[in-house]
């Protein structure tokens, strides 16, 4: 039968419950009928509650009675939401864009080579962290991060910083901390670490 023209014809020729169909609308899998996500999961539950069985069952497909949907918003933020929820990272934008300030650091990843031994405040998406014993057996951290433009630089967080400013988990963070360099090869020795909010979501609030 082709391409799938729109919601309906998806649901009328594809067996699927409910929730199935919710996490394909919010993870944007109907992009290509134009409309938003609240007005397709709208569609989903008139169709799926009234038509579903008849559409399915049908020999001769004839088009049902359609609705009038009231206006909805949307905004990209309940969709970035959507997708952290469903596949664990946004799509839509980054968390970046999610962030409730526009401060983005001092200098980026790219800057630091020429900041040897400054002390400057830096703005990183956590990618990971490595744990490591001093010789004292105290925890200190190597970190990992990008920066709002994904480029990656590391961090050092030895155990008295790593004591009063810890990992709170994935998410930006604000990083004061002095540009240091080995071999030529930047890195951040931490003294203060923050976990940036993020901007809420909409429905929650």
């Amino acid at each position: 039968n082709g391409d799938f023209v729109d919601l309906e014809d998806f649901i009328r020729r594809v067996p699927i419950g409910i929730e199935q169909l919710i996490i394909l609308i919010k993870i944007e899998a109907f992009r290509f009928t134009g409309s938003t996500k609240q007005e397709l999961l709208w569609e989903s539950h008139m169709f799926l509650s009234k038509e579903k069985k008849s559409l399915q069952n049908a020999l001769f497909y004839s088009k049902p009675k359609t609705f009038t949907l009231p206006q909805l918003e949307t905004s990209l933020i309940e969709n970035a939401y959507d997708e952290i929820e469903l596949i664990g990272f946004p799509v839509t934008m980054t968390h970046f864009d999610m962030l409730k300030t526009s401060f983005r650091g001092e200098i980026l990843a790219k800057d630091m080579i020429r900041h040897v031994g400054r002390k400057v405040r830096m703005v990183g998406n956590l990618v990971t962290i490595k744990y490591v014993k001093t010789v004292k057996k105290e925890w200190m951290h190597f970190g990992t991060f990008l920066d709002a433009t994904g480029e990656f630089f590391d961090t050092v967080h030895f155990p008295k910083s790593l004591q009063n400013y810890p990992f709170k988990g994935k998410g930006v963070y604000l990083i004061l901390g002095e540009v240091t360099e080995e071999f030529e090869f930047p890195s951040l020795s931490v003294e203060k670490l923050a976990k940036l909010p993020l901007k809420g979501d909409p429905r929650e609030e």
